[in-house]
């Protein structure tokens, strides 16, 4: 009876800290707006897809777009978060987001990352540029290349 009791408290322990670190996990989400950020990345897929695929009608990407709900993308990252974050560490993090300058880095971000994405994507085009010219100078080619001998006429 012991041991019943036993597994029984245990049991009851973990299914009560897991619905802690749910709660915590959910209120981090929101504060973080993760749900909604995955939302807005949802539908920039939406409108690529639809330029490539304009066969599809317009009521399958309404539909789809309705289908992809805050609650939707809590409950997809709930397992993904407790997996890496222990209930210390999201009171951490929670209390980091409510200060005023985990506001601010929320606020910042989308912006942040926005430069961060066009800086990064112009530096792989240079970059890019650079190997594909030493590739080509080691291959024996030269851009632009050199111009054509003139052709000389036999009178």
């Amino acid at each position: 009876m012991k041991k019943l009791i036993t597994i029984l408290s245990l049991f009851i322990g973990t299914l009560a800290f897991s619905q802690a670190s749910e709660a915590k996990i959910r209120e981090f989400i929101k504060i973080t707006g993760a749900d909604k950020m995955a939302i807005a990345a949802v539908e920039q897929y939406i409108l690529q897809f639809k330029e490539r695929r304009a066969d599809i009608p317009e009521e399958f990407w309404s539909e789809f777009a309705a289908e992809v709900t805050s609650d939707k993308m809590t409950d997809l990252y709930i397992p993904i978060y407790a997996k890496y974050y222990t209930e210390s560490d999201l009171d951490e993090l929670i209390k980091f987001y409510k200060s005023p300058i985990g506001q601010k880095t929320l606020k910042v971000m989308p912006s942040l990352m926005k430069d961060s994405m066009e800086a990064g994507g112009k530096m792989g085009s240079e970059i890019a540029l650079q190997v594909m010219e030493r590739l080509n100078k080691k291959a024996g080619y030269q851009n632009p290349p050199p111009p054509m001998p003139e052709k000389t006429e036999n009178k």
